[in-house]
């Protein structure tokens, strides 16, 4: 929910800048990249036997990664 929210709240502000097609690669890249951590500390936590957080963690990228896959489709082809 969070995840979704931020990414939102960016894509809005990269779609309303001249320079959309930059934002929204910027957008994407940093929603990768963060998806990216998160999955990472949510294996370091199921490594730790915390598996309520590792279910968290890994769950919170999902919405924001598709989301940023299916606005560069869009964007660039």
């Amino acid at each position: 929910m969070v995840g979704h929210i931020l990414w939102l709240a960016g894509i809005s502000i990269a779609i309303a800048t001249p320079a959309s097609n930059t934002w929204v690669l910027v957008v994407a890249a940093v929603s990768m990249v963060l998806g990216v951590v998160a999955v990472t500390l949510g294996l370091r936590s199921y490594r730790r036997k915390s598996e309520i957080w590792a279910a968290f963690l890994w769950a919170l990228p999902v919405s924001p990664v598709l989301l940023s896959l299916i606005v560069l489709g869009v964007t660039y082809l």
